[in-house]
């Protein structure tokens, strides 16, 4: 039968047992199995991962190290307390290991899961946060954001947008004016204390280009952005871009097993690597959503009845439901790149499942998942109290939201199956630079 998605059907492919009956006596079995993972996987858009273009210009070169200094600086926060880096560290999969990040006040939680970086700067990633409320349109380069002065064709800040060439570059100044997340309360501080965005993002540039470290911002704006000439020509827009182009640069990632598998080295995947992605295309139908060279690129939203939870007391995120009215996409979220998935531990929007097995078994039956949910036993893992939307009507919702039939009948799956799959998830996706170096043993080194 065929499976039906979010209006698009899929015909399952034959079975492997199916492709290896019809091959030729020309071919070994191990050729006629990865000519078949080929095949299917060009069907999918799964093609030879290139890195972006190396620009060496003095500009691009400026640009990028201006991003790294603005990545790890505290005083880009109200209170001078944060960085990204501390939501996106590279030793933590480029997040930061929690199920919900801390406010920056150490003190609370916020609503979601802090993302991974991974190839985050790839061209078709055009919509950011989990609910992609940041947007950007490269052809028409319009913004949709949460700022109506960023937003059109013909926007109020254009000073802004007209430096922004991406929604990465968007989204990194938007977590620079949220309360929990990096600027404070009214009255810790000066940005905190704002009247809207545009005074504290204007603020923000102020600090860092007269207060902190004087003059070698400047310097490194001015390198990055030649035709800006002062520090009162320098505004947020400047800081996102560079911002963006660090995270393009620093976070790509194209030489795990699978990437490898898929640039023509048949021995880069182990054999249960190759029956994990043989289910993950064919009986899990996971690349239904999880598609292209990433396996995910962060534009594709739908609902996969996830458990809602959340610190006490506890409304029930709606996801992309709560953006402009789109009730029709309630618990709907972004579908990300699956590339070192193994490093971003826990999963979910909501940090719902501490391992990937927790989340196959979740995909191999939702309603089960959903109805037996519970967070008790990992409670000490948040900073706070937490609790579970648990009535019956509250998971009818949940469940009723998936639009993906065969994710409602749950994937069925065997335990071979299952162990193969994780196989492929934890092994194949991981690329060996960004895997966390080994803990010195012995003497604890200073």
């Amino acid at each position: 039968m065929p499976t039906n998605i979010v209006g698009m059907t899929f015909k399952p492919f034959p079975l492997l047992s199916t492709i290896i009956m019809m091959a030729t006596s020309t071919l070994s079995l191990a050729d006629v199995i990865d000519n078949g993972l080929r095949n299917r996987l060009e069907f999918f858009g799964v093609t030879k991962y290139e890195l972006l273009p190396v620009d060496n210009s003095p500009e691009a070169v400026a640009k990028v190290e201006l991003g790294r200094r603005l990545f790890i600086d505290p005083n880009l926060s109200g209170n001078k307390n944060i960085s990204c880096m501390n939501c996106h560290h590279p030793m933590l999969g480029t997040s930061d290991g929690l199920p919900l990040s801390q406010t920056e006040d150490g003190k609370g939680v916020l609503r979601r899961n802090s993302p991974g970086l991974f190839n985050i700067g790839d061209k078709f990633n055009v919509n950011m946060f989990w609910d992609a409320r940041v947007n950007y349109h490269p052809g028409n380069k319009i913004f949709t954001t949460p700022e109506p002065s960023l937003n059109g064709a013909n926007p109020k800040s254009v000073e802004i947008t007209s430096v922004m060439k991406s929604a990465l570059a968007a989204q990194a100044i938007f977590p620079l004016v949220n309360v929990e997340e990096m600027k404070g309360r009214p009255g810790d501080n000066e940005i905190a204390n704002a009247k809207d965005n545009l005074e504290a993002w204007d603020l923000i540039i102020k600090r860092i280009t007269t207060k902190s470290d004087p003059g070698k911002y400047v310097t490194l704006f001015n390198r990055a952005y030649p035709e800006t000439v002062s520090e009162k020509k320098i505004n947020i827009g400047h800081a996102g871009e560079a911002m963006a182009a660090f995270m393009a640069v620093q976070f790509q990632s194209n030489t795990s097993p699978f990437h490898r598998y898929v640039a023509g080295d048949n021995s880069a995947m182990s054999a249960q690597e190759k029956r994990g992605l043989s289910v993950f295309i064919n009986r899990g139908n996971c690349i239904a959503c999880h598609q292209g060279s990433l396996l995910g690129n962060n534009t594709f939203l739908t609902s996969v009845g996830v458990p809602a939870l959340g610190a006490r007391p506890f409304v029930a995120d709606r996801g992309r439901g709560e953006i402009n009215k789109e009730f029709h996409r309630d618990y709907f979220f972004k579908t990300p790149s699956l590339i070192n998935v193994a490093l971003t531990a826990p999963y979910m929007h909501n940090g719902a499942f501490k391992t990937l097995r927790e989340v196959i078994n979740h995909y191999n039956n939702v309603e089960k998942s959903l109805n037996d949910f519970d967070i008790t036993p990992r409670k000490s893992e948040f900073k706070v109290d937490v609790e579970v939307l648990n009535s019956q009507a509250q998971k009818d919702d949940i469940f009723y939201s998936i639009q993906a039939n065969f994710l409602k009948r749950g994937l069925g799956l065997t335990p071979a199956e299952l162990d193969d799959l994780e196989a492929f998830l934890t092994g194949a996706l991981t690329d060996p630079k960004w895997k966390p170096m080994p803990k010195p043993q012995g003497r604890n080194l200073k």
